[in-house]
């Protein structure tokens, strides 16, 4: 089996600093658009994003989501 060139695992680590960058740039956007996503929601929202779902979709689900734990939450509330 051939070993990794020295120019495979360069490429790999740049990939990969590419992709943390990426990664950190989104998280920043997201917090200064105040979305109130957290890190690994945000990194299923890119993922899915990634594999084709529609992006404006993506956001209505989002918001389905949000909003039908919202209304969970206050008929909890409201039992108490």
């Amino acid at each position: 089996m051939p070993e990794p060139s020295d120019e495979n695992n360069s490429n790999l680590y740049m990939r990969l600093q590419q992709s943390q960058l990426v990664r950190a740039n989104i998280q920043n956007i997201s917090q200064y658009l105040n979305t109130g996503l957290s890190p690994e929601t945000l990194d299923i929202c890119v993922k899915l994003l990634e594999a084709g779902v529609h992006p404006q979709s993506l956001a209505e689900s989002v918001i389905l989501i949000r909003n039908q734990m919202a209304a969970l939450d206050s008929n909890g509330d409201n039992a108490h």
